[in-house]
């Protein structure tokens, strides 16, 4: 049977799905919900439960850091940390506010680049305690940088902030902070690819009447290596790692190849006769062929013990070691 439909019939049909007469798959699944759109980028971002460590080291890091800054103020302060959050560095970059508080560290031995935000708003509200004040964060802060006072404040704030994340890492995975640099503008912030996935936590602080927040950003990349670490994976204890290693050595040591050298004796001969030496002369040595010979490896004397032949092949007995075991 001719199943190809003439021009004809193809216009009727579009002019058909156009006016709605004839009814489409899509319609039908879209009735039915039997389909949902699906966004490859969002994979992974749902971090909760995945890695209780790193969870626990945040709770960790906002109870000190809470109470590092109530003693630096004077002040008590509340800090509470929320969850885990995956965001791409580009979509961080467009969220924060012009200028901008915004930190950058490395996280020594993990690769990568670490950023710690302080919220504008929190930033003079913390200013404002350290020099006495209720901490209500009245300061007006649109169209200006920070001044190198507010700078050298900020630094404070961010050394201690550091130093506490150091600590609360400690017992989890230790961790050496080292402070790069500070920006105001985030669009000048080029440290990684746009495209790059951010971990994100984000620390909410309550101080009296005002509130803000730090956010801590690590890159996912630099997690990778530690990942089944903060996942409470199963560890094999450091004995056994150091066992493997020592083994895989020795094996890399027993494949290595060195000179061996047998000094098989000595024997006077006048110039003229040694300048005569052809092959197929015998040269008679001046020990006995009952006596230890002396073996070298890499030149250096070694062991005693006795040559000989096993089949057509030269070999070598070993009687002892020179500093006296048995070989």
């Amino acid at each position: 049977m001719n199943q190809i439909l003439s021009q004809d019939e193809v216009d009727a049909l579009l002019k058909g799905m156009d006016s709605g007469d004839v009814e489409t798959d899509s319609d039908t699944l879209e009735a039915e919900g039997e389909y949902e759109s699906f966004d490859w980028s969002s994979q992974g971002r749902k971090l909760k439960g995945n890695m209780p460590l790193f969870v626990l080291a945040n709770q960790r890091y906002a109870h000190r850091l809470k109470n590092s800054l109530s003693n630096t103020l004077g002040k008590m302060i509340e800090i509470d940390a929320g969850p885990l959050e995956m965001i791409k560095f580009e979509e961080f970059q467009r969220s924060l506010p012009l200028p901008t508080s915004l930190h950058l560290f490395k996280i020594e031995p993990l690769r990568g680049v670490g950023m710690l935000v302080i919220e504008t708003r929190l930033v003079f509200s913390l200013i404002e305690a350290f020099f006495g004040g209720n901490g209500a964060g009245s300061a007006k802060v649109e169209g200006r940088d920070f001044t190198p006072i507010e700078q050298k404040i900020i630094g404070k704030v961010v050394n201690i902030a550091l130093a506490d994340m150091e600590k609360a890492w400690k017992d989890v995975y230790p961790v050496k902070t080292v402070f790069v640099r500070s920006e105001t503008n985030p669009q000048g912030v080029n440290v990684m690819p746009p495209s790059e996935f951010l971990i994100s936590v984000k620390f909410e602080v309550e101080l009296k009447k005002a509130a803000g927040s730090i956010t801590l950003c690590i890159p996912y990349a630099s997690i990778q290596p530690i990942r089944e670490k903060l996942s409470g994976s199963y560890q094999k204890d450091d004995s056994a790692q150091d066992r493997m290693w020592i083994s895989l050595l020795r094996q890399r040591i027993y494949e290595s190849k060195v000179d061996f050298s047998v000094d098989l004796g000595k024997s006077n001969l006048p110039v003229k006769d040694f300048l005569n030496m052809k092959e197929g002369d015998i040269l008679l040595l001046n020990n006995s062929f009952q006596e230890k010979l002396l073996a070298r490896v890499q030149g250096i004397p070694k062991y005693q013990g006795y040559a000989g032949r096993y089949g057509r092949k030269k070999v070598f007995r070993v009687a002892n070691t020179l500093n006296g075991d048995p070989g």
